[in-house]
């Protein structure tokens, strides 16, 4: 009697049940071998396709499968990481009760927050001179920090008010005032004097320091100008700014932009400017092209 095999010369392997636990079979892949060219091999598939991210946790259908908004408006929730969100974005507090709603506080709590709120009022509650806030703020169209520091009260309380009143000013037009703009600069011009960067330079530029220390000129390294960009050479006798660039970076569209504008900005202030690239000290070296811009400047 002529035996027949379980799988009629299909395959030598047996069907599998998808990992991910929805009960169907995977798919069962046959390729001739290329070596010998004689013969087949076999790959398994671990999951049916579109069911890898389910997990191999099991096959949830209340995960998985679309699903309603929790807070039971209707709407079917969107997917995750392979999974359906209980609540439409937004509807996460909808129909929620705070924690202490008809509660009362314990009496630990109480005198916490009394001590807390000694010697202060709430921001809607401080009294504050209409006339003199529509002076300071309207009419001379000063910041709400100012106007807080004139009057004597926090900038909360402040902005509380004008949000009441309606005169609240456009972030677009309070970052346009004089006054605003300067204290930006200052916060510039500090962070810029405190930069990690002025602190530890890179290896190219502790090239360049070096053979510029060693022609004896003086020169300024990661000095902030204008309150705008640190430069990475500055020679203050000749208005003379250098910079070291390398390829990989300062080659970017975005980078290129900066560079491009901060040359303009610099050239109209009066600076000259030189680039040294690190291709260019690798081919030429860094005394070389050194000394061709500090004799083209008589700095030697």
């Amino acid at each position: 009697m002529r035996r027949i095999a379980w799988n009629k010369g299909i395959t030598k392997y047996k069907p599998k049940l998808c990992f991910c636990g929805c009960g169907e079979l995977v798919k069962v892949h046959k390729y001739p071998k290329r070596e010998r060219r004689e013969g087949f091999s076999y790959i398994v598939n671990k999951f049916i396709k579109g069911h890898e991210k389910r997990g191999v946790d099991g096959f949830n259908p209340e995960i998985h499968r679309p699903q309603l908004c929790a807070c039971g408006c209707g709407e079917p929730t969107k997917k995750f990481r392979g999974r359906f969100n209980r609540f439409v974005r937004g509807h996460e507090n909808i129909g929620r009760t705070p924690w202490n709603k008809a509660k009362n506080f314990s009496l630990k709590s109480r005198q916490k927050m009394s001590v807390a709120r000694l010697g202060k009022e709430p921001a809607n509650k401080i009294h504050i001179d209409s006339e003199k806030l529509y002076q300071l703020y309207v009419e001379k169209r000063k910041p709400s920090f100012v106007v807080g520091r004139e009057l004597g009260v926090s900038v909360n309380a402040v902005k509380n008010r004008l949000r009441k009143l309606g005169w609240s000013r456009s972030t677009q037009e309070s970052c346009s005032e004089p006054l605003f703009r300067e204290k930006m600069r200052e916060i510039r011009i500090k962070v810029l004097s405190s930069s990690g960067a002025i602190a530890t330079p890179n290896k190219l530029e502790k090239l360049v320091y070096k053979s510029l220390d060693s022609f004896g000129v003086v020169y300024e390294k990661q000095t902030p100008l204008f309150g705008k960009f640190v430069v990475d050479i500055l020679f203050p006798q000749r208005l003379l700014v250098v910079e070291i660039f390398g390829r990989y970076w300062h080659e970017m569209q975005v980078n290129k932009k900066k560079d491009y504008s901060k040359k303009r900005y610099l050239e109209k202030c009066g600076y000259k400017v030189e680039e040294l690239w690190d291709d260019e000290i690798k081919k030429y070296g860094v005394n070389f092209l050194l000394a061709e811009i500090l004799k083209k400047y008589n700095l030697v």
